[in-house]
């Protein structure tokens, strides 16, 4: 077992890695960040998924609800109107799917909605890396 200093400290140097990427990276970086993020999520409530009968309070529900919510907040519908709005469509579905999972978790369907999720990070990682 890990000893409680060392999980602190590490948090902390965790943190302070992401405050030093966060503030170097273009917003197409950021976004690709969201989505990682989101992927770590989801690959816990994945795991959880299996054990409990609703994971609508878990702390990474929480979490993955936030991430959603900051990827349609940067939508810029003035400068990319079209796929903005494609994109905003596909943030709502996303949302509604996950609240479902959440409701009656299984862990083969929190896969499928991983893989939807990693097809967009990838696509978001390609453009951030340009």
């Amino acid at each position: 077992m890990l000893d409680r200093n060392y999980s602190r400290a590490s948090a902390h140097y965790r943190s302070l890695a992401l405050a030093s990427q966060t503030e170097s990276a273009n917003p197409h970086a950021l976004v690709a960040m969201l989505y990682d993020e989101l992927l770590l999520c989801i690959d816990v409530l994945t795991l959880r998924a299996g054990k409990v009968s609703a994971l609508g309070d878990d702390e990474q529900a929480h979490r993955v609800r936030s991430i959603i919510l900051a990827l349609r907040a940067g939508l810029d519908f003035e400068q990319g109107s079209d796929l903005a709005h494609r994109l905003d469509g596909l943030y709502d579905a996303l949302a509604s799917e996950f609240e479902e999972q959440l409701a009656s978790p299984d862990p083969l369907r929190f896969g499928e909605l991983r893989a939807g999720v990693q097809s967009l990070a990838s696509a978001w990682s390609a453009i951030a890396d340009r």
